[in-house]
């Protein structure tokens, strides 16, 4: 008999809050009299809502985006003579709910904080959509539903930027990330998918009226193959890395270098990317660069042959040479060929052009050469010493500052 997941107190509380508030809410609309046209709609739309949201699309650093909001316009769009927003809300939640219930079933997060922020997109989208249709009822509208061009533009103004800045803020809580950063790696990653969004749930606006329930199989149709289509993205960089972080245990596993190195390496250079303000294909390929960045000493006869610098450099052209072999990965090939060139050489006065991904894996792998529990058990503060002094030519001072800053998140100094 298979074990019933656990829930956490604070699940509970929410789920419950939200269904008392659904409750109030409903019974408010019935005291109300409030006059919903179409029962159908009300009751076809929270389905809509669960649906979307179920069908979710992996998208960069293991966040998601749920689907569930195109129904949720549609519903706003659908009714634009109505004044009463309560209803917009309550098909959204109703739908939420729904999903909220499935989510619990399978023992996962309800992710309540996504939730609030797309209830809050949902009602400030259909608030503006319903001023504008109050204020020029008239001007610009798609025959013969009546649709707002206007105030459809407006609405996907309003999605646009109230959706990237509440999720920018919640993913920048999570990771850590700047504010700034955060804003524009969300409004990258989700502009073009809010975009489409609006776009279907306009459309769905306008075939619901003329086909009713077979709006749901057109409507699963495009959400089926968007998702499947993203799903393939995600497989496919998910193989990709499993592939990197195998080739990265070889000279871990030939005894070249310490167990555990690469991957330590490229954990401190992702963060010491993300300090320095670099987007998610620039973030995976550096972490990439920093896992294969030993790679090269496979080429060595004898595990025992400690390189000098002149024989670090040479293999790091033998790295390169391997990774570019690939065929994938050109930048990540750059970065392992200059990882051991100094950022600046001697009577140069400006810094050199290497890529930064190769400035960013020299000092976290010196970093950990310094600190890994095999080698000198310097501390922290004795390893960050030693790199400061190098910083006049070996190590970019920037990527140092940005060292600093993510040993004191992580408590270190």
């Amino acid at each position: 008999m298979p074990r019933l997941p656990r829930f956490r107190a604070p699940t509970i509380f929410a789920t419950v809050a939200a269904s008392t508030g659904s409750g109030a809410a409903l019974w408010a609309w019935g005291q109300a009299g409030w006059d919903i046209e179409s029962t159908s709609a009300f009751l076809a739309f929270p389905i809509f809502v669960a649906i979307g949201d179920l069908l979710e699309i992996p998208l960069e650093r293991r966040s998601v985006f749920s689907l569930g909001l195109a129904p949720a316009i549609a519903f706003a769009l659908l009714r634009p003579e109505e004044p009463h927003l309560g209803e917009v809300v309550m098909i959204f939640v109703l739908g939420t709910m729904l999903t909220t219930l499935v989510r619990m079933i399978r023992g996962r997060d309800p992710r309540l904080p996504i939730i609030a922020t797309r209830l809050l997109v949902v009602l400030s989208a259909a608030g503006v959509y319903r001023g504008i249709v109050s204020i020029a009822p008239n001007t610009l509208t798609f025959a013969p539903s009546k649709m707002s061009a206007l105030g459809l533009a407006a609405s996907l103004i309003v999605v646009l930027g109230l959706d990237t800045t509440l999720h920018s803020f919640v993913a920048g809580s999570e990771s850590g990330m700047p504010t700034v950063q955060s804003l524009r790696e969300q409004f990258r990653a989700t502009s073009l998918l809010l975009t489409s969004t609006v776009s279907v749930g306009a459309l769905l606006a306008l075939a619901y009226p003329a086909l009713h329930t077979w709006t749901l199989p057109l409507f699963l149709a495009p959400l089926a193959a968007t998702h499947f289509s993203f799903r393939q993205v995600a497989t496919i960089r998910t193989n990709y890395l499993q592939t990197v972080r195998a080739l990265s245990k070889v000279p871990e596993m030939a005894g070249y270098t310490v167990r555990g190195h690469s991957s330590r390496v490229a954990k401190l250079s992702v963060e010491i990317a993300v300090e320095l303000g670099a987007g998610d294909p620039e973030l995976h390929e550096i972490e990439y660069g920093a896992l294969l960045h030993d790679i090269g000493r496979i080429s060595l006869p004898d595990p025992e042959d400690a390189p000098a610098n002149t024989a670090a450099l040479e293999l790091a052209l033998v790295g390169a040479e391997i990774v570019e072999k690939t065929g994938h990965f050109p930048r990540v090939a750059e970065m392992v060929r200059h990882q051991n060139e100094p950022y600046r050489r001697r009577g140069e006065d400006a810094n050199r052009e290497l890529p930064d991904g190769a400035k960013i894996i020299r000092v976290a792998s010196a970093y950990d050469d310094l600190t890994e529990p095999a080698g000198p058990g310097r501390t922290a503060w004795d390893a960050l010493e030693r790199l400061h002094l190098g910083m006049a030519y070996d190590y970019d001072p920037n990527v140092i500052q940005a060292l600093t800053r993510v040993l004191e998140k992580r408590g270190l100094i």
